[in-house]
């Protein structure tokens, strides 16, 4: 029986080589697959606080344009409302104009059916939704928020043939405007509410339009029409300042949204660098290991083959 000459602590040292290179190799491959330099805050233990509060400040900003999507689809939703209502201004203003100056309608043209349909568009372009949400009922989103009540009856004129502003004939919803936080320390007003003067003088005029004799039933229809083509040129002035108002908001909005993007970009890339493996180094690294380990095992092939006959 031949006697081997190999050492255990020298056999040792070498197996204790081969694993530390293993689990290097180990290391190097799931770097290289996932191109991070590890899988838990541990193996950057030296930069974890720092890429937790980092991780989080680009999670916030994320949140917030996730956010602030939505509301910029409320608010083009908004300006396509407000838009639509100047259509609608227009032909009740045409109307309104033909009977302040001439008296009478063009043939054909129906005041009360056309009312009744002006009422109508009104009311859908004001209870518009998003996710069932209604953007013109204040706080009560869930509420719709344009109920006419019977448009055949006149609001109430004073000695001038004059009226007051009167938004319970139709408004359900509340006063309060929506608000939103779009960053850290910037909120956004953002809300209307189809109580606004605007609106509610446009469905005044109507109502005025619709509840009036020009038949010859009553004498001072025109001191009423004039009065209601009066408020449709407010509306018009109203829903102008309005439209302007949300463009306001939707370039905040915008504008914030680039700043949200800049800072997600800047947390991302020193998240990357802090997280983000070397792959030149990692490819060495495991190159080298690899030589290391190849080597490891031709010398314990070696000292396993040798024994006291053949070492003398």
């Amino acid at each position: 029986m031949t006697t081997r000459i190999t050492d255990l602590a020298q056999s040792r040292v070498v197996r204790s080589v081969i694993l530390d290179a293993q689990n290097r190799m180990s290391d190097n491959q799931i770097k290289l697959s996932t191109l991070q330099k590890s899988q838990n805050y541990s193996g950057i233990s030296e930069n974890s606080n720092r890429l937790v509060g980092l991780e989080t400040s680009n999670q916030r900003m994320e949140k917030f344009l996730e956010d602030n999507t939505f509301i910029k689809l409320r608010l083009d939703t908004m300006l396509n409302s407000i838009n639509s209502m100047k259509s609608v201004l227009g032909d009740v203003r045409d109307i309104l104009r033909d009977i302040d100056g001439e008296g009478v309608l063009t043939d054909g043209i129906d005041k009360d059916s056309t009312a009744d349909v002006k009422i109508s568009e009104i009311k859908d372009f004001l209870n518009v939704q998003i996710n069932g949400r209604y953007l013109f009922a204040g706080s009560k989103t869930t509420t719709k928020p344009v109920v006419p009540g019977t448009l055949s009856n006149a609001p109430a004129f004073d000695s001038n043939f004059e009226t007051k502003p009167e938004a319970s004939f139709y408004y359900q919803g509340d006063e309060t405007k929506s608000k939103a936080r779009i960053a850290e320390g910037v909120v956004l007003n953002y809300g209307d509410t189809a109580a606004d003067s605007a609106f509610e003088k446009l469905i005044r005029s109507v109502r005025i339009l619709r509840s009036t004799d020009i038949s010859g039933g009553d004498a001072n229809f025109r001191s009423k029409i004039t009065h209601a083509l009066e408020l449709a040129n407010q509306a018009e002035d109203g829903l102008q300042a309005m439209e302007m108002n949300i463009g306001t908001k939707i370039q905040q909005l915008d504008t914030t949204n680039k700043n949200l993007e800049t800072s997600k970009n800047f947390f991302q890339n020193i998240i990357s660098e802090i997280e983000g493996v070397n792959t030149f180094e990692a490819v060495t690294e495991l190159q080298q290991d690899q030589n290391m380990l190849e080597a490891s095992f031709s010398t314990i092939v070696k000292l396993a083959n040798m024994s006291l006959a053949k070492f003398i």
